[in-house]
């Protein structure tokens, strides 16, 4: 079991020629790419991979916006949603359309978009302009238009960041944000999206619910109940990336082992991958002990499988 425990992380490539064959070793087969990828000579860079990795779920954040790693000529959702409520949903459309292209020509197969968090001009600046506003039925009309393009052209989505970090101050790329309570409107889109379309893939956050739980949702899993058991969600479930500082208190290991127990199915990790090796071998063990955690692997790949046979 643990030989294929690279198949549950999307990780950020590095010196790939040098690190290729300790990617094969493990299995690493899902990658996430960013800016400096798209600096270099990407298509060789790419073909490169895929010859050498039987590659199965190739990521990149590109949300329109600033957030975009490919290219940045992109409105930003906010700006999208001010245009559509002047000139309708065919802006959103070619919008959508354009930038999913703009991955699929990349030879990527998944956007880690949209952001379905309820947020606007006035939010703060981690969040700002990347979402369609603070009502959640636009934000959802929006997302669907989102996801139907993409879906066309051949290309996964993710809605993130459940359960939703509207009001939030704190950014989790630096430190763990606190609610009181779980955010009912941040649920809508989630909630209305499941019954109209087929989500394949949601990214949590590290935030904190203290009604809830008192671990972040990265490793609660009465967080991934709300959307195994009460929006009966049955898609793949995708940590935020373990190398931020929300998670600054817990080491690598107990990362990877409170994620994977918790019930999240794929593990985001933008760190050095030096220190996500060390940390696996240190983890190995229990891995392999743990009747729990193996029963979490396999059902993992079942949720892989079914995604891909379903879609592409």
């Amino acid at each position: 079991m643990f030989k294929d425990i690279g198949k549950l992380f999307l990780i950020k490539p590095e010196n790939l020629e040098e690190k290729v064959n300790l990617y094969k070793e493990l299995n690493f087969s899902n990658f996430i790419f960013f800016k400096e990828h798209f600096e270099e000579d990407f298509d060789y860079y790419i073909s490169f991979l895929k010859r050498k990795i039987n590659s199965r779920f190739l990521a990149v954040d590109q949300e329109g916006g600033r957030v975009c790693r490919i290219e940045e000529k992109y409105a930003s959702p906010l700006e999208i949603a001010k245009k559509y409520l002047k000139e309708g949903e065919k802006i959103v459309s070619a919008w959508a359309k354009s930038i999913a292209n703009s991955v699929k020509r990349k030879g990527l197969n998944l956007n880690l978009a949209p952001c379905v968090d309820l947020a606007d001009e006035t939010s703060e600046e981690f969040l700002k302009g990347r979402t369609f506003g603070k009502n959640p039925k636009l934000v959802k009309e929006l997302a669907y238009i989102f996801i139907t393009e993409h879906k066309k052209e051949g290309v996964f989505t993710c809605l993130k960041h459940f359960p939703g970090l509207k009001d939030v101050k704190t950014d989790p790329h630096k430190e763990l944000p606190l609610k009181e309570t779980l955010d009912e409107e941040s649920l809508y889109p989630y909630k209305y999206l499941f019954e109209e379309e087929k989500i394949d893939f949601i990214m949590t956050t590290h935030l904190c619910i203290k009604e809830i739980d008192s671990q972040p949702a990265t490793f609660s899993s009465k967080i991934i109940n709300i959307l195994r058991k009460d929006l009966n969600y049955k898609g793949a479930i995708l940590t935020d990336d373990l190398n931020m500082g929300a998670l600054k208190n817990w080491e690598l290991q107990e990362r990877i082992i409170l994620s994977l127990a918790s019930g999240h199915n794929l593990l985001i990790y933008c760190g050095g991958f030096d220190n996500l090796a060390q940390a696996l071998e240190d983890i190995k063990s229990e891995i392999e002990k743990s009747s729990v955690l193996r029963e979490r692997i396999k059902e993992n790949f079942s949720i892989f499988d079914k995604i891909e046979g379903q879609r592409l």
